[in-house]
Protein backbone atom coordinates (compact mmCIF):
# COMPACT_ATOMS: atom_id res chain seq x y z
CA UNK A 1 0.00 0.00 0.00
CA UNK A 2 3.33 2.91 0.27
CA UNK A 3 3.77 1.85 -3.49
CA UNK A 4 -0.20 2.59 -4.17
CA UNK A 5 0.58 6.09 -2.30
CA UNK A 6 3.37 6.88 -3.45
CA UNK A 7 2.11 6.73 -7.04
CA UNK A 8 -1.19 8.19 -6.36
CA UNK A 9 0.98 11.12 -5.21
CA UNK A 10 3.02 11.19 -8.17
CA UNK A 11 5.88 10.38 -5.81
CA UNK A 12 7.43 7.26 -6.71
CA UNK A 13 10.62 7.91 -7.44
CA UNK A 14 11.16 8.56 -3.98
CA UNK A 15 10.12 5.50 -2.74
CA UNK A 16 13.24 3.28 -1.69
CA UNK A 17 11.52 1.60 2.02
CA UNK A 18 11.20 -2.39 1.77
CA UNK A 19 9.16 -3.88 3.56
CA UNK A 20 11.70 -5.02 6.07
CA UNK A 21 12.36 -1.18 6.54
CA UNK A 22 8.70 -0.42 7.48
CA UNK A 23 8.45 -4.14 9.52
CA UNK A 24 11.69 -2.24 11.36
CA UNK A 25 10.24 1.17 11.83
CA UNK A 26 7.11 -0.18 13.29
CA UNK A 27 7.90 -3.03 15.39
CA UNK A 28 12.01 -3.09 16.06
CA UNK A 29 13.03 0.59 16.63
CA UNK A 30 9.60 1.76 17.28
CA UNK A 31 9.79 5.25 15.63
CA UNK A 32 6.30 4.94 14.34
CA UNK A 33 3.11 3.61 14.68
CA UNK A 34 0.12 2.39 12.70
CA UNK A 35 -3.30 2.16 12.60
CA UNK A 36 -4.84 0.17 10.01
CA UNK A 37 -7.89 -0.51 8.54
CA UNK A 38 -9.31 -3.78 7.07
CA UNK A 39 -12.46 -5.23 5.43
CA UNK A 40 -13.43 -8.61 7.64
CA UNK A 41 -15.44 -11.22 5.79
CA UNK A 42 -18.93 -12.96 7.52
CA UNK A 43 -16.76 -15.64 8.61
CA UNK A 44 -13.62 -14.02 9.66
CA UNK A 45 -11.29 -16.30 6.97
CA UNK A 46 -10.07 -13.27 5.04
CA UNK A 47 -9.64 -10.36 5.47
CA UNK A 48 -8.67 -7.58 3.60
CA UNK A 49 -6.24 -3.86 4.05
CA UNK A 50 -7.99 -1.29 2.49
CA UNK A 51 -6.14 1.68 4.53
CA UNK A 52 -3.83 2.76 6.77
CA UNK A 53 -2.43 5.61 8.87
CA UNK A 54 1.45 6.02 10.07
CA UNK A 55 2.22 8.62 12.92
CA UNK A 56 4.23 9.40 15.42
CA UNK A 57 4.66 12.03 18.11
CA UNK A 58 6.26 15.15 18.07
CA UNK A 59 6.39 18.09 20.86
CA UNK A 60 5.29 21.73 20.46
CA UNK A 61 7.06 23.71 22.56
CA UNK A 62 4.64 26.55 22.59
CA UNK A 63 1.90 24.36 24.48
CA UNK A 64 4.53 22.47 26.39
CA UNK A 65 2.71 18.85 25.09
CA UNK A 66 3.03 16.34 22.86
CA UNK A 67 1.60 15.78 19.38
CA UNK A 68 0.53 13.87 16.96
CA UNK A 69 2.52 13.64 13.42
CA UNK A 70 0.16 12.36 10.54
CA UNK A 71 3.17 10.87 7.87
CA UNK A 72 0.70 9.03 6.25
CA UNK A 73 -3.19 8.31 5.59
CA UNK A 74 -4.17 6.34 2.77
CA UNK A 75 -7.23 4.16 1.77
CA UNK A 76 -7.40 1.97 -1.52
CA UNK A 77 -9.31 3.73 -4.32
CA UNK A 78 -12.32 1.33 -4.18
CA UNK A 79 -12.94 2.21 -0.60
CA UNK A 80 -12.69 5.62 -0.40
CA UNK A 81 -15.83 7.65 0.41
CA UNK A 82 -17.18 4.90 2.63
CA UNK A 83 -15.82 6.92 6.20
CA UNK A 84 -12.36 4.94 6.67
CA UNK A 85 -10.67 7.64 6.20
CA UNK A 86 -12.22 9.55 8.83
CA UNK A 87 -12.40 6.87 11.35
CA UNK A 88 -8.85 6.54 10.99
CA UNK A 89 -8.69 10.06 11.81
CA UNK A 90 -11.14 9.73 14.70
CA UNK A 91 -8.99 7.28 16.33
CA UNK A 92 -5.80 9.55 16.03
CA UNK A 93 -8.05 11.71 17.65
CA UNK A 94 -8.94 9.52 20.51
CA UNK A 95 -5.11 9.00 20.68
CA UNK A 96 -4.68 12.14 20.91
CA UNK A 97 -6.89 12.32 23.68
CA UNK A 98 -5.62 9.49 25.90
CA UNK A 99 -2.02 11.04 25.67
CA UNK A 100 -2.87 14.72 26.32
CA UNK A 101 -1.50 15.85 22.88
CA UNK A 102 -1.67 19.57 22.31
CA UNK A 103 -2.41 18.80 18.47
CA UNK A 104 -2.30 17.00 15.56
CA UNK A 105 -0.68 18.03 12.48
CA UNK A 106 -0.17 16.94 8.79
CA UNK A 107 0.79 17.72 5.55
CA UNK A 108 -1.67 17.52 1.95
CA UNK A 109 -0.30 18.22 -1.33
CA UNK A 110 -1.86 21.53 -2.71
CA UNK A 111 -3.43 19.41 -5.64
CA UNK A 112 -5.44 16.98 -3.17
CA UNK A 113 -8.45 19.48 -2.83
CA UNK A 114 -10.55 16.41 -2.07
CA UNK A 115 -8.50 15.24 0.73
CA UNK A 116 -8.27 19.18 1.67
CA UNK A 117 -11.91 19.30 1.63
CA UNK A 118 -12.33 15.95 4.00
CA UNK A 119 -9.63 17.91 6.32
CA UNK A 120 -11.47 20.96 6.04
CA UNK A 121 -14.43 19.52 7.13
CA UNK A 122 -13.53 17.82 10.36
CA UNK A 123 -12.53 21.10 11.50
CA UNK A 124 -8.62 21.00 10.24
CA UNK A 125 -6.80 24.49 9.42
CA UNK A 126 -4.77 24.18 6.15
CA UNK A 127 -1.94 26.67 7.52
CA UNK A 128 -1.33 29.11 4.51
CA UNK A 129 1.71 30.60 6.31
CA UNK A 130 3.62 27.38 7.28
CA UNK A 131 6.02 25.88 4.61
CA UNK A 132 7.52 21.92 5.09
CA UNK A 133 11.51 21.95 5.30
CA UNK A 134 13.31 19.08 4.74
CA UNK A 135 16.94 17.73 4.48
CA UNK A 136 17.19 14.55 3.08
CA UNK A 137 19.97 11.68 4.26
CA UNK A 138 22.60 13.24 1.70
CA UNK A 139 21.88 16.95 2.97
CA UNK A 140 21.92 15.87 6.77
CA UNK A 141 25.57 14.27 6.40
CA UNK A 142 26.85 17.30 4.48
CA UNK A 143 25.57 19.66 7.38
CA UNK A 144 26.20 16.78 9.94
CA UNK A 145 29.98 17.71 8.45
Amino acid sequence: MLRELAIFEKLEHQLTASEDDMHDALFVRRCAEALVAQTVHQDESERQLVGYAIYFQNFSTFLCKPGIYLEDIYVRPNFRRLGIGKSLLRKLAHIAIERDCGRMEWAVLDWNQNAIDVYQSIGGDVLPDWRIVRLGTETIKELAD
